[in-house]
């Protein structure tokens, strides 16, 4: 059994919740599949102002799930084939796919693999990424530039 304690920062309304679970109470924080991927309020409004099709929002998605978590956002691809059997896609729209990634900077090549961008996704590892970021070429195209951030997600009285 744990105990959680929350606060309503606008009422000062505290209100006990009380978990019974036969997972450890530090378990029991972790998502579904334990490891995840998370991203920054203006990562998430980039993504959504791509120009991007269906099948590349997809891709993407995939990649993120996909992404090696020692080597910061690496996205081995053994054959652009292979690649597509993996990720349940035809070849031809992974191919679609991944130049609009690129285009649009969510993604870089990286010999043959892919690399997620680092300041885009993050993984969990801060030293991993802290390194990426260093490693991301200058030429990339930036996801962020052109973006008009619209404020949101701090604390509100909505």
């Amino acid at each position: 059994m744990t105990k959680i304690e929350t606060v309503n920062r606008s009422t000062g309304e505290v209100q006990d919740l009380t978990v019974h679970s036969s997972v450890g109470a530090a378990h029991a924080l972790w998502f579904r599949g334990g490891g995840y991927t998370t991203m920054g309020y203006d990562a998430h409004e980039a993504l959504a102002e791509a120009d991007l099709s269906g099948a590349g929002y997809k891709l993407f998605h995939k990649m993120c799930a996909l992404q090696n978590r020692k080597d910061h956002g690496l996205v081995r691809v053994e054959s652009q084939a292979k690649f597509a059997e993996q990720v349940g896609m035809s070849q031809p729209t992974v191919s679609r796919a991944l130049k609009q990634l690129s285009d649009a900077g969510f993604i870089y090549p990286d010999g043959r693999d892919w690399r997620l961008r680092p300041d885009f996704v993050f993984n969990g590892n801060g030293a991993a990424q802290g390194r990426a970021i260093q490693n991301v070429p200058a030429d990339s195209t930036d996801p962020y530039s052109g973006l008009t951030v619209i404020d949101g997600g701090g604390d509100s009285n909505d």
